[in-house]
């Protein structure tokens, strides 16, 4: 009597240690591999490409998810989207020198100057119903 309960003890306990290493394994693998995440080709689909601290615990980030580009508003609370860039608004022009302003900042003046821009088409009915950004 006593040996078959030790037997079935003991296939118990080893069931138990191939679910435990059967788990390790998995995610060693999943983190070797990749495996589940969003990229298959093993580089990552979400980049930071810049930022900036605006304010204590405020940033705005430049950000690339797959091929598009965006300027995001950052705080402890929230993300808010701002603006969609282009490649050609990271670029910094060749004529211009490091101390004249950072890519970010030129990035920056030109999705503001748009958003002007399309304000400035809007008719004063519609600008009273927006908030201000800031």
């Amino acid at each position: 009597m006593f040996g078959e309960v030790f037997t079935v003890i003991c296939a118990l306990l080893g069931v138990i240690g191939l679910m435990i290493l059967g788990f390790y394994a998995a995610r060693w693998l999943n983190k070797r591999f990749n495996i589940g995440g969003f990229s298959t080709s093993g580089q990552r689909t979400v980049k930071i490409i810049e930022y900036t601290g605006i304010a204590q615990d405020k940033q705005l980030m430049i950000v690339s998810v797959g091929k598009k580009i965006m300027l995001l508003g950052v705080t402890p609370t929230s993300v808010n989207k701002i603006c969609d860039l282009d490649e050609e608004d990271l670029a910094v022009p060749d004529g211009e020198d490091a101390e004249s302003g950072s890519g970010f900042m030129q990035s920056l003046k030109k999705a503001f100057a748009e958003k002007n821009q399309d304000a400035g088409n809007k008719s004063e009915k519609d600008l009273r119903n927006e908030k201000d950004d800031f």
